[in-house]
Order: C-alpha cells, then sequence, then structure tokens
C-alpha cells in the first residue's frame, strides 16, 4: 500500500480504560500508566493500529503532568508496542501498521521479559540532541590514521582473508595482548586467553559456561544493565550489594556471599560503570581475601582500567595468587567502538569451560578485526595514542562539571578520577526517569540510573558520558539539561502545593 494514501489511524477514547493515578504508590506515575496502557493493549482493549491522544490532551484529562505521559509513551516505544509517526502521532503497532498484512505475526507483542526490560541504546544517533546518554566515543578521540594504517596491512594479508581464526583467538594478537597484559602486571599464555566479539559477548561467554537456571550471581549496585542481562538469560538469580563512594562494601559482600552462595562475583573496580568510582588497593585486597576464604571465583571488567587520570589501582587479577579471577578487557572503550574485540583471562581449568561457551555462541571472531587490534598494539600505536586519549577525556570530565556547576548546581556528584563516567544524585524525591524524558525534550539525552538497579528500584540518579558528545558540545547540553531540571523540579513543586491545598481543605 502506498504510505501517502495509507488509512488513518482511529483515534481512541482512552478515558474507559479505568486508569486512575495513585501518587501514593511505591512506582512512579508512568510506570503505574505504562502498565496499564500495556495491559490493554496485549488484551485487546486498545486495537492494533489505535491512535493514542496526544501527550498534552491525555495529561489533562488524567490530573498528571505531561511528563508522566511522554515517560510512559517512551516505555511503551521501548517494549515494541507503540511508535510515533509524523503527522499521525502515537500509534500502537504489531509491527509497522503499514506494511503488516492482516492477520500476521505481532512479533512486538512475543517479546521476551529480557528484551522488553532492555533499556533503548539508539538514541545516541539522533540529529538535533546532545548526547551524554551512551558509553560510546565521540569520533574526536578516535585514532582514525593509525587504525586506517592497520587495517590496511591486515587486508593486504592473503591469509586473514581467506581463513577463520582460531576458537582462542588470531595467534598474533594474543601474543601482542599478552605483552600489554604484562605491562599491567596481569601473566598469561595463549591457553589462558580467548578473544571474544566485545565485552558484552565476554560476559555472555561466562554467564553460558559457569550459570545453571537457579544459581545466584553476586554484583555491585548499581552495575552495568548489560552483564544483568547476560546473567539472567542463563537463568541467573542476581543479589546486588550496595556500594559507597569508594565502591562494593567488602562487609556486605561477605554477607552476600555466605547467604547465597553465588557461582561468582561480578565486580567493575576500576571507574565502575555507571557510578565511576575506583575501588581502593586496600579494598581489592580485602575482597580477594574473603573470595579467597570462600572459595568464590570473581569476574574482573577491567574494560575502563587504562583510563586514568592519576595513579592506577592495580587490577585483581594482578593481585590474585589464588586463580580465582576471571579478567575481562575491551577494546571497544580505549580505541573505537567500532573495533568491538574484548578478551578473558582465565585459568586453563576454567578456560576448558569458556572456550565451548564461546563456540556455542560463533565459532571464531572476525579475524581481519583481530588483525586490526594485534597490528595496533605492535606498531607502539596504542602506546602513543593512551596518554592523549586520557588528557582528551580529562578536558572534558572537567568541562562537564564546569558546566554542571553552572547550569546544574542542583546536582550532586563526585569528580570521577578516570573512566567515561559522571554519576549525579538528583534533588531528593524526583525521579531519574521523569529527568531523562523531560532532558530529551529539551534536546539533550541522559540515562535514567534505574537501568543499572538489578532490583527494579527507583533511582534518584543519572548517568552522564562525558566521552559521548564533542567538547564543544558539552556546555550546551548541561544548558538543556539544566532548563529541564529547573523546569521539572516547578512542576512537582506546583503538584506538591496542590496537593497540600486539598488536603487541609
Amino acid at each position: 500500500m502506498d504510505r501517502h494514501n495509507a488509512p488513518m489511524a482511529l483515534s481512541i477514547d482512552l478515558t474507559g480504560l479505568g486508569f486512575r493515578p495513585d501518587p501514593n504508590a511505591a512506582e512512579p506515575l508512568y510506570v503505574q500508566l505504562a502498565a496499564a496502557l500495556s495491559e490493554a493493549i496485549r488484551d485487546g482493549r486498545i486495537p492494533i493500529g489505535a491512535r493514542l491522544p496526544s501527550e498534552r490532551l491525555y495529561a489533562k484529562a488524567l490530573g498528571v503532568s505531561r511528563t508522566t505521559v511522554t515517560s510512559a509513551y517512551q516505555e511503551l516505544t521501548a517494549m515494541g508496542l507503540m511508535r510515533g509517526h509524523v503527522g499521525r502521532g502515537a500509534i500502537v503497532i504489531a509491527d509497522d501498521p503499514d506494511r503488516t498484512p492482516a492477520g500476521a505475526i505481532a512479533w512486538s507483542q512475543l517479546a521476551a521479559r529480557l528484551v522488553q526490560a532492555a533499556p533503548s541504546t539508539g538514541d545516541a544517533i539522533d540529529s538535533g540532541r546532545i548526547s551524554f546518554a551512551d558509553g560510546w566515543l565521540h569520533s574526536s578521540l578516535i585514532p582514525h590514521a593509525a587504525l586506517a594504517a592497520c587495517a590496511a596491512t591486515a587486508a593486504r594479508d592473503p591469509m586473514l582473508v581467506n581463513q577463520a581464526a582460531p576458537l582462542l583467538g588470531l595467534p598474533g594478537l594474543q601474543a601482542a595482548l599478552i605483552d600489554t597484559l604484562r605491562t599491567n602486571g596481569v601473566k598469561s599464555t595463549p591457553g589462558e586467553l580467548l578473544i571474544t566479539g566485545g565485552a558484552q559477548q565476554g560476559l555472555n561467554v561466562v554467564a553460558r559456561a559457569l550459570i545453571s537456571p537457579g544459581d545466584a550471581v553476586v554484583c555491585e549496585s548499581p552495575t552495568w544493565y548489560g552483564a544483568v542481562r547476560a546473567f539472567r538469560a542463563a537463568g541467573a538469580d542476581v543479589v546486588s550489594v550496595a556500594m559507597d563512594h569508594e565502591g562494593i562494601d567488602p562487609d556486605a559482600l561477605e554477607d552476600a556471599l555466605v547467604r547465597v552462595r553465588p557461582k561468582f562475583v561480578y565486580l567493575i573496580p576500576s571507574y565502575q560503570c555507571p557510578t565511576g568510582r575506583l575501588l581502593s588497593l586496600q579494598r581489592r585486597r580485602r575482597i580477594l581475601a574473603i573470595c579467597t576464604r570462600l572459595r568464590t571465583p570473581i569476574l574482573e571488567s577491567h574494560v575502563y582500567g587504562d583510563i586514568s587520570f592519576g595513579e592506577k589501582v592495580p587490577s585483581l587479577k594482578s593481585l590474585d595468587s589464588a586463580g580465582l579471577v576471571l579478567h575481562q578487557g575491551s577494546a571497544s572503550k580505549t580505541i573505537s567502538p567500532a573495533l568491538r574485540l574484548g578478551w578473558l583471562v582465565a585459568p586453563r581449568a576454567a578456560m576448558d569451560l569458556l572456550a565451548p561457551a564461546k563456540a556455542s555462541l560463533d565459532l571464531s571472531t572476525p579475524a581481519l578485526m583481530q588483525a586490526v587490534l594485534a597490528g595496533f598494539l605492535n606498531s607502539g600505536a596504542y602506546a602513543r595514542h593512551l596518554p592523549k586519549y586520557r588528557e582528551q577525556l580529562r578536558a572534558r570530565r572537567d568541562a562537564l562539571i564546569g558546566a554542571l556547576a553552572t547550569h546544574c548546581p542542583e546536582l550532586r556528584y563526585a569528580r570521577p578520577q578516570g573512566g567515561l563516567y559522571l554519576w549525579a544524585q538528583l534533588p531528593k524525591l524526583l525521579p531519574a526517569q521523569e529527568l531523562e524524558a523531560a532532558a530529551a525534550a529539551a534536546g539533550v539525552l541522559v540515562r535514567s540510573g534505574d537501568s543499572f538497579l538489578a532490583n527494579g528500584a527507583n533511582s534518584s540518579h543519572i548517568r552522564l558520558c562525558f566521552a559521548a558528545p564533542a567538547l564543544e558540545e558539552i556546555g550546551g547540553g548541561v544548558q538543556r539539561l539544566g532548563k529541564a531540571l529547573r523546569s521539572l523540579l516547578q512542576r512537582h513543586r506546583n503538584s506538591a502545593a496542590r496537593d497540600s491545598a486539598f488536603a487541609s481543605v
């Protein structure tokens, strides 16, 4: 059917759903609304192809803020239940209603819970918006010329063009990584090193190798949501342990290990995602002692370990004398997001489990890409790139902190000593999801802290990635964020005043 001659979607009156917002409930209003609408879509009370009311009109009808409806609609979009069409508003979808024949399978409604709950990662390429949302590197941080030279060299090698790499990895890259790791105090051999298709695949490999349904995994809270998804997809019960300003609390970790007896602990000790916190050497030694005594393996994500703005702290793997640490690294956070390569360093006995798990995901990590990284390491390009990269990121961090002081004085945060992220606490009782939605409407993208909480709780923090925007965009992006923050705070104050006036009547 010609898109321009497609029938208009039928507007639907949602007043008959019986939804009543409950400000005293534990869930935010937008979560309540999204749940009510998704249930009505799934059971057919809101038909596929229906056009939902405008955010302004629906908010007025419900007696809630427009931000609440905007956030609820964004939740429906993330679930695959709604899509915005220019000139037609928000449409309930099975797939694209313009090209899905009658009676076709509504694939979006078959989505697994893990997919429905996954945060959207497509906003980073949204033109016109400044993004602090996702952990990708801005193009100005990437060593294009050196990578291009390495890629050209690799492409001229007929062996690389014609053959797949061995399961554990290209021997040339293994050798280069072993040398690089040795400079950071991590010793390994080719039989103890597995090349993966990015750090995320490394998490999936470990999950598939070690987790059976019903097993427990302990992690920091908050933590990287990709890890939580990988562990839960394998059937794990993810148990969170709270952090303080220094990172995970060793006493709380020990209590959790004794209580749940997990298969392993997942930690990001250096410049943690999302908080940017650095675990002290003293705590690292204590955690190793606890896990050694309780015979609990540690999966150490060291993907930000080289991005230090000061003195580096040794990795857990370099301090491990008991052979209990699985060490994970990545090229995409230090070189380029297009270089989707990671690695796992593990004792040989553990590698006997990891290798078959990797083979069940794919039989070979792309040889050409591995050769590019091997050339980048062997040529000295990485050693030359890293100091400049750190200084560029330090400048971005300082620009972000300066802009926050000017435009967002209501936020509270610690100055990160490395990595890519700043973790900001919002004013009391302001939901992070609401600020994320309000900021997006103002033209700036941030990541709500809710995404990083494995227990599904609501967060009062946002994560800002200072590596994602151009340096000159940071001030303008924070200015937009400040306007959204103040507008949202004013709406909350007005709402509280109305509630107080109503209660006194």
